[in-house]
């Protein structure tokens, strides 16, 4: 079965949102079983969650504005 790049985007960006929950959700639970909340490795997962977040807000952006040229570009 072929994927058509609309579906890979929309399998990618619902991807991208179920990793950015699952990361929020174990980030949640590593501060509230640490002792310091500011250590290099959950201030690392914090930059990763807010980078996932600003990734899924461009690429859905992206994808309501280019939407035509998407499948075009592929065919």
């Amino acid at each position: 079965m072929i994927t058509t790049p609309r579906e890979l985007l929309d399998t990618s960006i619902a991807q991208l949102q179920t990793l950015r929950a699952f990361l929020s959700d174990q980030l949640g639970e590593s501060v509230a079983e640490s002792e310091s909340s500011a250590t290099a490795e959950i201030r690392a997962c914090e930059e990763i969650l807010v980078s996932l977040g600003a990734l899924i807000v461009k690429v859905q952006t992206a994808r309501r504005g280019r939407s035509g040229a998407c499948r075009s570009e592929y065919r």
